[in-house]
């Protein structure tokens, strides 16, 4: 059903601009997929909120990359190269990531991959690619910080990055959506198997975010459409910001959410898409 609007839209709503505080000071974090949009923003929150960050990606070049454009952060921000398809790579990288930071207090699951096609022309081989990386391995990754955790008596959090397409799915990305609609739940289920060791366990739902995979949708859905993608990536906004999410707004979410103040907020997938998923 369509919808018809009585009052005229409204210019698109400024980023408000946030000074950090050192509410990190001190912590230890895994970010994946760290050299990418949202991961290299949280990371370097993070980072500017005090706290010590190891970034895994599976590029070698971006994560330093990534790294080297953090500035005066850059001091307490190391990477790793990890490839999510590889339970062998992520143990590797974890024990990395513990060995440089002394102990982890939490990990943010940004690393993901979304292939775009007809559903109906899905191949199986898709299906296994996306769900080895933003399933399996990301479960795998939790599973992992967690145990080391627990072996520390250590009380902290995982922020996993699930999307608004787990929730509502999307047509031409259908393996995709269904992967990120198994973190929603599994994240649900492990915020319930990890209460009794206090490590909290939520994940966020971003949107229509300025980040290099939403540029890959566009490109994708103008080949559908036959505009260019540019033209589609500028109507890929929130429908009440009338604009692009910017990746430090969804870093922000992260950084609560990983943060005491988040304690009583558990299992849940918090939708961070500017309002476009009604539940």
């Amino acid at each position: 059903m369509g919808s018809f609007a009585t009052r005229g839209e409204h210019a698109p709503l400024a980023v408000r601009q946030v000074v950090p505080t050192r509410s990190h000071a001190g912590k230890r974090y895994l970010v994946l997929g760290g050299a990418g949009g949202a991961g290299k923003a949280a990371a370097e929150l993070l980072a500017a909120e005090g706290a010590s960050v190891v970034i895994g990606d599976v590029r070698e070049q971006a994560l330093n990359e990534a790294i080297a454009g953090l500035g005066p952060h850059s001091k307490t921000v190391s990477g790793v190269v990890v490839d999510l398809s590889s339970a062998e790579s992520i143990a590797a990288a974890i024990g990395q990531a513990e060995h440089r930071l002394g102990a982890l207090d939490g990990l943010v699951n940004c690393a993901a991959i979304v292939r775009h096609v007809d559903p109906l022309e899905t191949p199986w081989t898709d299906w296994e690619r996306i769900f080895s990386i933003n399933v399996f391995g990301a479960f795998e990754a939790a599973r992992l910080v967690a145990k080391a955790m627990i072996a520390k008596d250590i009380k902290g959090a995982i922020v996993n990055v699930a999307s608004e397409a787990g929730k509502k799915g999307h047509t031409q990305s259908l393996a995709y959506s269904a992967s990120k609609a198994a973190m929603i739940n599994f994240t649900r289920v492990l915020s319930e198997v990890l209460a009794p060791n206090d490590i909290n366990v939520n994940c966020v739902c971003p949107g229509g975010m300025a980040t290099d995979m939403l540029r890959e949708v566009a490109v994708a859905y103008g080949g559908l459409v036959d505009q260019a993608p540019d033209d589609v990536f500028k109507q890929l906004v929130s429908s009440q910001l009338r604009r692009h999410i910017d990746p430090a707004e969804l870093a922000r979410t992260i950084s609560f959410l990983l943060s005491d103040d988040a304690m009583i907020i558990r299992g849940q997938a918090i939708n961070t898409d500017g309002g476009d998923t009604p539940y």
